[in-house]
């Protein structure tokens, strides 16, 4: 127990450090990220790929509405204005401190998270045998260690983080009909207000144990958009056309708009598309730099307003 509180401590300690240094020098802590992976220095003066492209929008434009969007729990009055609401799972509660949930009042099933975190989800199928204490204080955990320093996702990095409590939902038949052990993500790249393509994500067993498939929005597979890595080896089954497909990428067009690019998350439910998340700063490293560089020249920086 001493050796797990010591490690909390010191993660925390080391966060606060690290959002001092970022929120000097955002450009370095890019440039770190990016190296990690690709062995290069991102081009931020010039950008040509995605990744380089959204990096120079959080640098030199207004994302208050990336800010909004990202928050899981402001995202629903957005979702709410566009006329998608009934399209959004069902909300139970919203807390600021772990200690005020009231367990009384949610139903049996549930899922809690974090409104600005990546993986902070924790699945309730029987909240009776849910150990409550412990609950409260890995919710508490996560809500006090800050997010979006790492990697320089600025935009997170304006959210007030709390808990929220929302319906549980259950996979459906076509996905128990490709054995996924997990949700199905429908996670559509939208660019300029139009879907561009669809990367799915089952068999989420953890935060880093996944698998991916990308698809067209004519439910085309394109394999070679992806790079082969454990998530993804080339012989990943066809996933079915989504009977909701359609729908799915009208209401990512409308949500996604008014912004340059966004991804627009999705499960399927009963052949109805739930609204996830609306995500600005996907994490890089699976697409191929290709594709990279084909997104990326889908936008033109020139069109978009900089701030100081």
């Amino acid at each position: 127990m001493n050796n797990f509180k010591n490690w909390y401590i010191y993660k925390i300690i080391a966060a606060k450090v690290h959002k001092l240094i970022v929120s000097l020098n955002p450009e370095a802590e890019m440039n770190r990220v990016y190296y990690k992976t690709y062995h290069r220095y991102p081009n931020l003066k010039n950008p040509k790929n995605l990744i380089e492209k959204i990096y120079w929008m959080q640098l030199h434009t207004d994302t208050t509405m990336w800010t909004k969007c990202a928050d899981k729990f402001a995202m629903r009055d957005y979702v709410k204005d566009c006329g998608y609401e009934n399209y959004l799972p069902k909300n139970y509660g919203k807390w600021y401190n772990a200690a005020d949930i009231d367990f009384n009042i949610l139903p049996t099933e549930f899922v809690l998270k974090t409104n600005n975190g990546c993986g902070t989800v924790l699945l309730v199928s029987d909240k009776n045998t849910l150990d409550l204490k412990a609950t409260r204080k890995k919710l508490q955990r996560w809500l006090n260690v800050p997010y979006g320093w790492a990697g320089g996702q600025l935009h997170y990095t304006r959210i007030k983080p709390c808990i929220l409590a929302e319906e549980l939902l259950h996979q459906d038949d076509v996905q128990k009909s490709i054995t996924s052990q997990s949700m199905v993500d429908y996670k559509v790249w939208c660019l300029n207000g139009v879907p561009e393509c669809i990367l799915v994500v089952y068999n989420r067993i953890k935060k880093v144990n996944y698998k991916l498939d990308m698809y067209n929005t004519n439910w085309g597979r394109i394999p070679n958009s992806l790079k082969l890595t454990s998530h993804f080896t080339g012989k990943e089954e066809i996933f079915p056309r989504p009977a909701c497909l359609e729908e799915m990428l009208e209401i990512a067009s409308k949500l996604s708009n008014p912004f340059p690019e966004v991804r627009v998350d999705f499960y399927v439910i009963n052949n109805k598309p739930i609204i996830g998340e609306l995500t600005f700063t996907s994490g890089y490293g699976n697409y191929t730099d290709e594709f990279y560089d084909y997104l990326g020249s889908k936008i033109d920086l020139s069109k978009i307003n900089i701030i100081r």
